[in-house]
């Protein structure tokens, strides 16, 4: 089997720390100090280092930062939105580029935020003297947003020479399956090899495809392609049942047909296992996936998968009763929360060996030993389900992209002070991936749950707040007693109102630890107004990651004490809860001066003025930095999107309503209207260690 990784996560910003491999972790330092080493060969470089070994994505960077030109100026000419969610560009460039193969991918690097963001894409049509790229306005894509919103022939693009490609053995029959916009190396291979007999399997959402339905319609009907579209915004039928290891034995030759596979990681997994059961050879399939996540996708799949038969939604769901952490006591109980989870894995996404055995398995473990081991694909599945769990979370609909950085294999010989500079390092790894750059990546990153790790800092990065003579607060007063407990220490700072606290690492009841974030590592957006420049007099800033440090992954049983995790921000916690509300920043005053607004009782709507003022410079700022964030109105479309998939797929969805409506205008999300929404918390999820549940805006 020949796997390409498509439409990795490209380098994000220039400086040394940055990560211009992502598959491999590989930095712009590491690479130039290799370069200074082994000299400027991309083979040589790729060798010593391991970047581009993978994707390939990152080779143009490579090459460019080895002093060859991979990379072309080119002029956005044409931009045509398709339909609701897919836009078609056009580019124009200064000098001929060609691709040897149909399906090329190329870097395109877009000026954003002051800093070069970049995206491999597939290349759906070339010409002698322009491209043709054909994407998905992602909902949280922070380069697609702002090509299709805001891109134009004004700003200034690079694109690097095509790489890769999809090619099949001579006398095989090319079959795609493809799904939502992996369509896009099918398009661009029939577009230019019309190849007698190839057949295209496309699933998709017709409801926000019509456009990109239609052009891929006239393309097959141009090259005689047996076209076969499977609607599932009108079928409703679940991905792993259709593609399955009967439904290919009917639809494809073994000896004759060779298969190409493009898609979301759930169909790719999906697929992989449908062809290990029937022993498919490797060279005769392709696997194409959007994003590579070590230890996860495709590759970590075995090569023989058991489906699972006859399989029911487990009925024994654990809940509890608040946040609290509340963790099973005494085998028994951890013995059924390990049941339940395992039914749930095994129902929805499939298993290596059947759930019998796996369970028998744990359940030995937890009766000898009073614990077992997740495997890394139930350590992903489960850290993702306890997002889909939260049920305090608005931003769910994006709980399958989360990226789990598994890290339970940290030295058993540490202990102390030096497993709490282990931990620090990892941390500080996850705030660089996780930030990206202003990119925002959905990420968690796992330590072993056995080791007694607990970060005392309820997020990553927080401001410090001190309290002064006269009862004020310089700072955040949220964070009064963690400055107070990060002084006693022996931390010292100057006093700033944005100051970044340090964190505190304790191992097994001892310590804590303290360590500084490198302000190298924390990026801050500074505060501006579309169109009044007095508030960017007011010094106004917040920092880009929102990273929840100190809460346990309860997940079967087993609990992970120290699993900092991040989504990205919406724009009301900033701008209402962090910086509005009387009991924080208490910044509404200041804008409402700033923006000239009156202030007195003949306007008793003025903090309202202020509020609204105050939101729209994040919304403007953090985007203008080219900094992932998503607006209250278009995140509580995508909670309604969340409801309904979780609807289709017969599992209902649990909120808490002080927290999943917005802080601002609420009545205008469907949420508010909805007496039917229950609060009941279910493991696996998230939960509080120290204290007891909080009020919405405590831990915001």
């Amino acid at each position: 089997m020949n796997t390409v990784f498509r439409h990795p996560e490209g380098p994000s910003h220039e400086g040394d720390d940055e990560v211009v491999c992502h598959c491999q972790g590989i930095t712009r330092a590491m690479i130039l100090n290799t370069i200074a080493r082994v000299g400027s060969d991309i083979d040589a470089i790729t060798k010593a280092t391991g970047a581009g070994s993978i994707c390939g994505g990152c080779t143009p960077k490579i090459g460019q930062l080895a002093g060859q030109e991979t990379m072309v100026p080119a002029t956005l000419a044409e931009k045509e939105q398709l339909d609701e969610s897919h836009w078609r560009l056009r580019f124009t460039l200064d000098e001929p580029m060609i691709a040897k193969l149909p399906a090329s991918d190329l870097l395109l690097e877009v000026p954003l935020g002051g800093r070069a963001h970049a995206r491999s894409y597939t290349i759906t049509q070339i010409g002698a003297s322009d491209v043709e790229l054909t994407l998905r306005r992602e909902p949280n894509g922070l380069i697609s947003r702002w090509l299709c919103d805001e891109g134009d022939d004004t700003h200034v693009f690079q694109l690097s020479k095509p790489f890769g490609g999809v090619s099949f053995a001579p006398n095989t029959r090319p079959v795609f399956l493809t799904c939502g916009i992996g369509i896009t190396p099918a398009l661009s291979f029939i577009r230019t090899r019309r190849i007698p007999g190839t057949r295209l399997f496309w699933w998709l959402r017709g409801d926000r495809s019509q456009g990109l339905l239609a052009t891929v319609q006239k393309a097959a009907e141009a090259a005689g392609i047996d076209l076969h579209v499977i609607d599932t915004s009108v079928a409703g039928t679940r991905l792993k049942r259709e593609i399955a290891a009967d439904w290919l034995r009917a639809e494809l030759r073994p000896h004759r047909d060779a298969v190409h596979v493009c898609g979301p990681q759930g169909f790719l997994d999906t697929c992989v296992a449908a062809f290990a059961e029937l022993n498919w050879a490797d060279d005769r399939l392709q696997i194409a996936s959007f994003a590579y996540t070590p230890g996860q996708g495709p590759g970590a799949v075995e090569s023989k998968l058991h489906r699972v038969k006859d399989f029911v939604i487990p009925k024994d769901t654990i809940t509890t009763p608040s946040f609290s952490l509340r963790a099973a006591e005494g085998v028994a109980l951890k013995i059924r929360e390990a049941q339940a989870f395992l039914k749930q894995f095994y129902y929805e996404i499939g298993a290596t060996q059947p759930y019998a055995d796996r369970l028998d398995e744990v359940t030995k473990s937890l009766r000898r030993d009073g614990t077992y081991s997740h495997t890394t694909e139930e350590l992903a599945f489960g850290a993702r389900l306890a997002w889909r769990n939260s049920n305090r979370c608005i931003g769910r609909y994006f709980w399958q992209s989360l990226t789990v950085r598994d890290r339970r294999d940290l030295p058993t010989d540490f202990s102390g002070s030096a497993l709490a500079e282990a931990v620090f390092k990892e941390v500080i790894g996850h705030v660089t991936f996780g930030t990206n750059g202003g990119d925002l990546r959905p990420s968690i990153t796992i330590f072993p749950p056995d080791r007694g790790i607990f970060i005392e800092n309820p997020q990553v990065i927080l401001y410090a707040g001190y309290e002064n003579a006269d009862g004020t607060v310089t700072g955040d007063p949220k964070n009064l007693a963690l400055t107070r407990q990060a002084q006693a220490l022996g931390w010292t700072a100057p006093g700033t109102p944005y100051d970044i606290l340090p964190l505190m690492i304790s191992i097994q009841g001892e310590g804590p630890y303290l360590f500084e974030l490198p302000d190298s590592t924390v990026l801050e957006v500074p505060l501006t107004h579309p169109e009044r420049s007095a508030v960017a007099d007011l010094n106004l800033r917040w920092f880009a990651l929102p990273a929840v440090a100190n809460m346990a992954l309860d997940l079967g049983g087993i609990v992970y004490s120290a699993a900092p995790s991040n989504g990205f921000y919406m724009g009301t916690e900033i701008g209402s809860f962090n910086l509005a509300d009387p009991r924080r920043y208490d910044r509404m005053p200041a804008i409402a001066e700033a923006m000239g607004f009156d202030t007195s009782e003949a306007n008793p709507l003025w903090r309202d003025q202020a509020l609204l003022e105050l939101n729209r410079a994040v919304m403007h700022s953090f985007r203008q930095n080219g900094v992932r964030i998503l607006d209250h109105h278009e995140l509580s479309r995508w909670f309604d999107r969340f409801r309904a998939d979780e609807s289709a797929k017969g599992r209902p969805v649990f909120g808490h309503w002080p927290w999943i409506v917005p802080p601002m205008s609420g009545n205008l999300s469907n949420v508010w209207h909805d007496a039917s929404l229950k609060n009941v918390i279910l493991k696996p999820g998230y939960f509080y260690q120290k204290g007891e549940d909080v009020a919405p805006h405590a831990h915001r």
